[in-house]
């Protein structure tokens, strides 16, 4: 079941007022009425049943009726970071990943990245990010949504990011390739750490792989298959959260 949020701290036995947002979609998607029960989570990240006991036409009164459970965030932390795609396929990519437990999502503008992006409008962009990521959290219950960050390139994002001994780049023809399959058996059973790097539409140009590689970075192989942006993203994380993680 889904939640909402409030944005302050909540304690049990008191009435509170919900405005904004969550309001209008407590009253104008979901309609409840006055005595019906859902769930809201506090800035802390506690989550309450609360009991509906008033509308008007800007807010809502409720009171909270006991705290609820949330599911265990995934042992396993996964970063992705990703070549912007196009829109629809990065707001599949925000979502899915969401659900699959991912902690973090870092942008870069990629040499075949769409030329459409203007990093005059990274705010705006990711603020909408953020959006889509809170809205995946709460349909899936997950506590807190991961973090989004932008990078105008690359080299860029390399040298922001601090240090993941796990770091892998998805690119199909490359030597020397590592199977997790593989290395699930090996003696790196206990890794809880990754961090994959994925291509836009048009694949990696050859300087950003030479410049991945150099990092310590690491190709991979999933397989014979040419995956779209979108499908390689949830593919690996999913494959990651199954061999040593939550799934």
């Amino acid at each position: 079941m889904s939640y909402f949020i409030f944005d302050g701290v909540l304690s049990l036995g008191n009435q509170y007022e919900l405005k904004g947002e969550e309001y209008r979609h407590i009253t104008k998607s979901r309609r409840l009425r006055p005595g019906d029960s859902f769930l809201i989570q506090d800035q802390q990240g506690t989550r309450f049943k609360a009991i509906l006991k008033n509308i008007d036409r800007t807010s809502l009164l409720f009171i909270l009726h006991k705290t609820v459970a949330i599911p265990p965030t995934s042992s396993l932390r996964i970063e992705i970071l990703q070549a912007l795609p196009k829109q629809k396929a990065l707001d599949s990519i925000l979502q899915k990943t969401t659900e699959l437990g991912i902690s973090q999502l870092d942008v870069f503008c990629g040499m075949h990245s769409p030329k459409i992006f203007r990093i005059s409008e990274k705010q705006h962009h990711l603020e909408r990010w953020k959006r889509i990521v809170t809205e995946a959290s709460k349909q899936c219950e997950r506590q807190f949504p991961p973090e989004i960050h932008f990078h105008p390139d690359i080299s860029t994002s390399l040298e922001t990011l601090p240090n993941c001994q796990n770091s892998w780049i998805l690119v199909p023809g490359e030597t020397d390739v590592i199977s997790w399959k593989k290395l699930k058996s090996s003696s790196d059973d206990l890794i809880n750490h990754h961090r994959v790097l994925i291509g836009p539409e048009g694949g990696f140009h050859q300087d950003e792989i030479k410049i991945a590689l150099r990092s310590g970075i690491r190709p991979v192989n999933l397989g014979p298959r040419i995956l779209r942006s979108e499908t390689a993203a949830i593919t690996a994380v999913s494959i990651l959260q199954f061999l040593w993680g939550d799934l």
